[in-house]
């Protein structure tokens, strides 16, 4: 029989790694449809804006083409901005009780001339414009907010070809130029990118071409700011994981490479992060889809990493992406798939904060993650590759009261109770299955 062991000692804050990409109202100009209420069951803290309404809704939101369309207009002229639709946009994220994490730059550019992510002709600019978004949500200018956005981060993939069509070397300048102006204007914000599209070569054996020029590109763009004193307050990457270990092996890299270039400080986000890598495989119902995304969440709070966002929520009509709901256009509904369990069990644990030690034999397909407040204890499983009884043994040797919710891969619920005595209760635990031990004194 398998034992896991919840320890009398604590395991550290619980990490945001249910951040999400894209907010929860959509569905064109006028975000017709609304997932506002699956934002709050997950307890989704971040919302990071980019490709919103993918894939050619970019040219409503968020973009700063779409926000200032005439790059030869004066940018301290406020009539020069767009800002109506992205305001409807954040005040949702808002309301959800979720925080912007806000992406400056241009999501993938589809059209055949990409003239969306060309290099900006004065960077300088690109940069005031930049200043003047921070300040209509942030300070209020141009009939704006007070929303306290902390995070803004310069780009996205730029090694991509449909997100950027300049040399490296220009882009590195428009970041530093960027990042400086902006951290020297607003030395209260967090500044970082550039939302390095992987470092493959370093979590898996492949030869894919593209791959081979990632971290390369990350060498030159750390090299070229060496020395310059600019702003990297946090540094974003992505991971298309093909396992949870991957997911791992990926936050271990990025963190020693960031020591290794003397930016011990600087926060590593993952800004999208998905449970496989191939676009077109898409088990959002498949029966081990929501073990491995709660896997992954788990190993991924584990990891040396900060911040994490699953690339998408939703699933929508456009992406192959996986996706935890999709939406009901018809009855004007999000419907849940296995995943949105996956995502609301590590809420719950978020919401307890502080991190308890487990011990178990993690050879065996389980991945355990436990959070405490002082009056509630509450334990994630994912089962992965066990069939087969296990032992709960709580140290503490209390009398607790528990429910139990298991999930299975096919999204069905089913909930029960227990009276842990002497802290010890049985678990049957089954494959591709998630569980959620909430305890009471």
């Amino acid at each position: 029989m398998l034992t896991v062991t919840v320890k009398n000692e604590p395991a550290g804050i619980i990490k945001p790694m249910h951040a999400a990409c894209e907010g929860p109202r959509t569905n064109g100009r006028y975000l017709t449809a609304d997932a506002s209420a699956i934002y709050k069951d997950i307890g989704v803290p971040f919302v990071r804006l980019h490709d919103i309404e993918y894939p050619y809704g970019s040219n409503q939101f968020v973009d700063i083409h779409c926000i200032f369309p005439d790059f030869s207009a004066d940018e301290n002229d406020e009539r020069n901005y767009n800002f109506h639709p992205t305001d409807d946009y954040l005040k949702a994220i808002i309301d959800s009780g979720a925080e912007v994490y806000y992406r400056l730059g241009e999501s993938i550019d589809h059209f055949e001339n990409k003239f969306c992510v060309r290099p900006p002709s004065d960077f300088l600019k690109w940069a005031r414009i930049c200043e003047h978004i921070i300040m209509h949500y942030n300070y209020g200018w141009a009939n704006g907010f007070y929303f306290g956005i902390k995070y803004w981060e310069i780009w996205n993939e730029p090694e991509s070809r449909g997100m950027w069509r300049g040399t490296p070397r220009q882009f590195c300048e428009l970041y530093a130029v960027a990042a400086t102006y902006l951290k020297h204007r607003f030395p209260e914000i967090f500044i970082g990118g550039y939302s390095a599209a992987g470092v493959y070569t370093q979590t898996r054996v492949t030869d894919d071409p593209w791959f081979q020029t990632l971290v390369p590109f990350m060498n030159n763009f750390f090299d070229y700011i060496e020395g310059k004193n600019v702003p990297l307050d946090f540094f974003s990457w992505h991971c298309y994981a093909e396992s949870p270990e991957e997911i791992e092996r990926a936050a271990k890299f990025v963190r020693k490479y960031l020591n290794s270039k003397g930016y011990k400080k600087t926060q590593s986000h993952l800004t999208e992060y998905n449970t496989y890598y191939s676009l077109f495989h898409s088990p959002v119902r498949h029966a081990e889809y929501a073990a491995d995304l709660l896997a992954g969440l788990i190993t991924a709070n584990g990891s040396p990493m900060d911040m994490c966002f699953y690339y998408t929520l939703m699933k929508g009509a456009y992406s192959f992406m996986n996706g935890v709901f999709g939406y009901d256009t018809i009855n004007d509904k999000p419907v849940t798939y296995p995943g949105y369990f996956s995502m609301k069990f590590y809420g719950d644990i978020f919401r307890l904060k502080t991190g308890i030690a487990t011990d178990y034999e993690k050879k065996k397909g389980l991945y355990v993650l436990a959070a405490g407040n002082g009056k509630k204890t509450g334990i994630a499983i994912a089962d992965i590759g066990y069939e087969g009884e296990a032992l709960l043994n709580f140290e503490s040797g209390e009398t607790l009261n528990s429910v139990i919710t298991a999930v299975s891969g096919e999204g069905e619920v089913k909930e029960s109770k227990a009276v842990l005595q002497d802290g010890k209760t049985g678990l049957k635990l089954q494959k591709n299955y998630i569980y959620y031990v909430s305890l009471t004194r």
